[in-house]
């Protein structure tokens, strides 16, 4: 099964609204493999979802559902306190991942997203150090880059799961390097 992906972007211009730019410039790449993300599960069917590769662990659908309480922890940790994990997001959910419909994940990640977020907006000094009780410093910087890696690491685990099931997609590379797109590439798909 070939579907349509989401065309490469390289020039999204950060959101509105932030006390610091850099901030900004790391929320948008963060939202647009959260995007990218949400776009590739919504295109695969409910049967899919379930899937998983070889002996791993999670389905695709868990998969998804992990990122958003991965949100929801480390956007907690920028905040200073947790952002509560909706039910469909849970992780330690051991049922068959259809059982919560896809629509209600993906609400449930965008509802943590935007109650960081909102925290993020006030951020003035990305490399302030957090409290943290792990090796090394953490700061607002290094939270924002585990998340855009953690998006873009199980995205891609989604899609290989998605490849050994048969779902294809062809690569669009080609047709958007240097593409610049004043607007931006907010609602593209």
């Amino acid at each position: 099964m070939d579907t349509q992906p989401r065309p490469r972007c390289y020039s999204f211009p950060p959101p509105a609204g932030f006390a610091d730019e850099r901030v900004a410039w790391l929320v948008a790449g963060l939202t647009e493999v959260t995007e990218r993300h949400f776009d590739m599960v919504q295109r695969l069917s409910t049967p899919l979802l379930d899937e998983r590769l070889g002996n791993a662990p999670s389905s695709v659908l868990q998969i998804t559902a992990h990122l958003g309480w991965g949100d929801s922890y480390w956007l907690g940790m920028l905040r200073g306190e947790a952002i509560p994990s909706p039910d469909a997001l849970d992780r330690e959910r051991h049922e068959p991942s259809s059982a919560i419909p896809l629509e209600r994940v993906i609400a449930a990640c965008r509802k943590v997203r935007a109650t960081g977020l909102a925290t993020l907006r006030e951020v003035s000094d990305p490399h302030r150090v957090l409290p943290w009780r792990g090796e090394g410093k953490l700061t607002v910087y290094g939270v924002l880059m585990h998340l855009v890696w953690h998006w873009t690491y199980h995205n891609g685990q989604c899609g290989e799961i998605a490849l050994a099931h048969g779902h294809s997609h062809p690569w669009t590379f080609e047709r958007h390097v240097g593409r610049v797109d004043p607007g931006g590439c907010q609602g593209e798909k």
